[in-house]
Formats: structure tokens, sequence, C-alpha cells
């Protein structure tokens, strides 16, 4: 496996990304980051609630549910996490008692011709149990189509995780990826964070690392 640092830094502009897994001490955790290569995108932030974590505009110009939107949704027990308006929807199915690896396919890929980004998600169990992480992307040759790549794992075990992004290009050249990754992760939840650290520091807008276990987003939450 590779290092989930090597993971998330191994594109020059990986887009938008999360990760979902256990630390080396059993603590579950979810991470999400934002990185941008326009002026809209750069404008932007993350705000913690209780529990949600919302994507909010700074420019005080008009809302954009591409690029403003709610990113993390906590219920009683479990979590939901992603890069667009799906995550909402989702934490709707996942109330409903749905299995949101069928509740996936009811999405598509953004509707941002010719890039296509893909919806990105993931969600668990505070107790890091019932892991699920997939997107919906297009079908590389016949983009009119779309696929719903996933991966779940009834348990994590200590130090590993699940990645996803939406790109694994360049700023100049951008490539969809969309596909679940298993990674190694070393260190404590807090240390997550250093994902941070091997992002483009000209792209990079926003991210947040979380454990599962908190009472609220807001108790814990470390945000970049």
């Amino acid at each position: 496996m590779r290092s989930l640092e090597k993971a998330a830094g191994s594109a020059g502009y990986p887009g938008r990304g999360l990760v979902i897994g256990r630390d080396e001490d059993g603590v579950g955790f979810i991470a999400y980051w934002l990185t941008g290569r326009t002026a809209a995108s750069q404008q932007r932030r993350l705000v913690v609630r209780e529990w949600e974590i919302v994507v909010e505009d700074v420019s005080g110009g008009p809302k954009d549910d591409l690029r403003h939107y709610t990113a993390a949704v906590r219920g009683g027990d479990w979590v939901v996490v992603g890069n667009g308006t799906q995550v909402s929807e989702l934490a709707t199915a996942r109330r409903a008692g749905n299995d949101l690896q069928l509740a996936l396919r009811d999405h598509a890929y953004e509707p941002d011709p010719p890039i296509r980004t893909p919806r990105i998600f993931a969600t668990a169990s505070t107790d890091g149990t019932g892991v699920v992480v997939g997107s919906a992307r297009a079908v590389p040759g016949a983009e009119e189509l779309v696929q719903h790549p996933s991966l779940f794992l009834e348990e994590l075990p200590p130090a590993t995780a699940v990645t996803v992004r939406t790109y694994a290009g360049t700023a100049a050249q951008v490539v969809v990826d969309g596909m679940p990754e298993v990674v190694s992760c070393q260190g404590s939840w807090k240390s997550v964070a250093g994902i941070w650290d091997v992002l483009a520091p000209s792209l990079r807008v926003g991210l947040f690392v979380v454990p599962l276990d908190a009472p609220g987003f807001a108790d814990d939450a470390v945000v970049r």
C-alpha cells in the first residue's frame, strides 16, 4: 500500500479529496481537503458546525452549488463526507437506513463539461465500521455514461485508511480520478492534517480532520 501522504501528494492538482480510516491507536477519523486553480475556487472557506461542515464563499458573490456545499454531515452514530450536494442527499438516505452503495447510483458526475468532475463520498459508523468510499464518474471513452466505483470494508484495521480524490493530473492538464484506494496511515489522527503540507501551496484552499467518535464536529476538528 502507498502511504496516505504519497497518495494525496501524487497529483499536482488533486482537486478535492477525502480519507476515512483508523490511526495507529485505532481511532477512527475522516478528513477532507480542497484545492482550487481559479480565483473563484480559491475564495472559499470551511465552516465547522456541530453537525455539519460547510464550504462557503468568501467573495460575497452568488452561491454556486459546485463550489459551495455541505461537505460533511453527522448523524447520531454515523458520518457522511464528500464534495458536493450529494452529501446532504446521501445523508438523508442514510437516515432512512438505505444502502449508500446503492444510493450512490442515483448520482452522476458534476455538470461541468468538458471535465466532468467525479462526485466523491465516504460514510462510516462512528465506531469505524461499515466503511463505504465511492464516486460517480464518467466512463473513460464514453463520457456520457456514468460508473460508480465503490469500496466496502466491514472494519478498517489500525493504521489503514481509504482515500479518493477528484483529479490525478495537474492544474494545466486536469485528469479525472474518483477511484477509491486503500492506503497506510501512520501516526495519530491529528497527524493526518499533514496532508496540507503535500498539497501545492498555490492551490490550497482548506482541510479538516475530525475523529469519528467525537460528540460533534466542532469539538475536536483540526482545520486548515
